[in-house]
Parts: C-alpha cells; sequence; structure tokens
C-alpha cells in the first residue's frame, strides 16, 4: 500500500507543478478573475488546494483539526508555488519516513465546522489526492475559459513519464 500512496503522491506533484506551470502565464487580472463554481477563481481554486494540502499534512502529523493556509503575504502564482515547494517538501520527509503500520493506523480528524470522524491515514492520503485532483480540473476549465492553453494532467500522462512501481 505504501509504495501505491508514494506513487499517488509523486503524482500529485507533477500535476500541481504542472499546473502551477501554465498559471504562471496568465496576467493577474486572469488569475483573480471570478469566473464561478465552488471556489470562483483560479486563485481561490489553487490556494484552496494548497490549503487542503497543507492542513492534511498536519492532520497525518498528528494535529487532528489540521493547520490554517499560511498564505497571508503570498500574492501571486509564483510565492504560491514557493509556498507549495516547502509544503511538498515537508510532505515528502513525511511520505518518506512513514511505515506501513503508520498509514493503516486510524487518526482522529477534526474538520473546521466542528465536525469530528476517524478514519484510516491511507484513506485520507487518497482523498487528499482525489481533492486535489477535483479542483485541478476545476482550474483546467478556468484555463478554457480565460483562452490559456491547459495541459494534460490525467494520471495516464504521469504514468507515460514514470511507470507505475508495481
Amino acid at each position: 500500500m505504501l509504495t501505491q500512496l508514494r506513487e499517488l503522491f509523486t503524482y500529485n506533484r507533477w500535476a500541481n507543478e504542472r499546473l502551477l506551470d501554465v498559471c504562471a502565464t496568465l496576467a493577474p487580472e486572469q488569475v483573480s478573475r471570478e469566473l464561478g463554481g465552488s471556489f470562483p477563481s483560479v486563485w481561490t481554486t489553487l490556494t484552496h488546494i494548497y490549503g487542503a494540502e497543507n492542513t492534511w499534512l498536519a492532520r497525518w502529523q498528528g494535529t487532528a483539526t489540521g493547520q490554517a493556509p499560511d498564505l497571508d503575504e503570498v500574492t501571486d502564482i509564483a510565492g504560491l508555488r514557493a509556498k507549495w515547494d516547502a509544503l511538498w517538501e515537508r510532505q515528502s520527509r513525511f511520505m518518506g519516513d512513514a511505515t506501513e503500520a503508520d498509514v493503516r493506523c486510524v487518526i482522529p480528524i477534526v474538520f473546521r465546522s466542528g465536525a469530528r470522524m476517524d478514519q484510516q491515514m491511507a484513506a485520507t492520503m487518497r482523498h487528499a489526492v482525489n481533492h486535489s485532483t477535483y479542483h485541478r480540473g476545476q482550474v483546467t476549465n478556468f484555463l478554457r475559459v480565460l483562452g490559456a492553453q491547459p495541459v494534460a494532467l490525467d494520471l495516464v500522462y504521469f504514468y507515460r513519464e514514470f511507470p507505475p512501481a508495481d
């Protein structure tokens, strides 16, 4: 299971980096333009993805409530990428140190709404990658609306570059 989880996190980073590359070509007014949806702009959707990945890592490290996004000083794609690079480094260290027993354990989760639940860490890890994929799809649609050329982010394209481990 751990090999597959590590592979999914490598894919997630690969897809996020490719998406950020395209978003970096947009003008600032395009990044912030409200286009509708659950998060109405490229910026709000990207920062939501980052915030969710950041809070899930905090939960895996023992903080059931997660961690609030640390983006107060970040105002552009380059700044967001720098924050994400640091998050990916922390996430990569965590994944590298994790054991099968770690990812199979059940962890407590407290959502911002106050709702609580317990769930296997591996399940929450799969959720985190799936959540990011869902919202990357929304950003891809925004890119089309803005007249930008989206990039292929599907797992099948990742596997063309990085064949599955097993």
